[in-house]
């Protein structure tokens, strides 16, 4: 296998560039071309992004092995601060009622002879009107809604999802270098 600087003269070898016409395709100064041709410098991952763009190949296997696992584990990291925010914003809306009520008012009216019951999930006061009859609330009562449950179970397995990613991204087994 070639090294880095190899590879990169010989890129610009087969294109017949200056290392002046290079370095200004690429964006980069030509004393820093020249030093990466010569193996002098290791480059960042923009450079490696600049040199691959404009060369029109991959230098996936310059990259060394720690920056590879880096860049994994700072998509991990990405994740797991995702899953967390995302856990406890369901844990929130769970627990709040934010998309379901479990509170329930029940209320009653004479219309007549008969009478008519009314359970809904907003308080209207202690009496309103609908239509031609006055309401009076005769209770209220709270339900645990299976929605609710489910979204505390779901925002309980996005929290421990990120946590179980979290320990294993700093177990040591995960960390070796090859």
């Amino acid at each position: 296998m070639l090294s880095l600087g190899m590879e990169l003269k010989r890129l610009r070898a087969n294109k017949k560039w200056t290392q002046a016409f290079a370095a200004r395709e690429i964006g980069i100064q030509q004393s820093y071309l020249s030093k990466l041709e010569n193996g002098q410098f290791i480059p960042s991952l923009d450079v490696l992004e600049k040199l691959s763009t404009c060369y029109q190949v991959s230098f996936e296997s310059f990259i060394p092995i720690k920056t590879k696992q880096n860049i994994i584990n700072n998509n991990l990291k990405w994740l797991i601060t995702l899953l967390f925010t995302i856990g406890i914003l369901i844990w929130l809306c769970a627990s709040f009622n934010i998309f379901y009520s479990e509170t329930y008012f029940t209320y009653q009216a004479k219309q007549g002879e008969f009478w008519a019951i009314n359970v809904i999930e907003t308080y209207k006061g202690e009496k309103y009107i609908e239509g031609d009859a006055v309401y009076e609330i005769i209770g209220q009562r709270d339900i645990s809604r299976l929605e609710n449950r489910i979204l505390l179970v779901t925002s309980a397995v996005f929290v421990f999802g990120a946590l179980l990613i979290s320990m294993l991204i700093n177990k040591p087994w995960l960390n070796k270098e090859k």
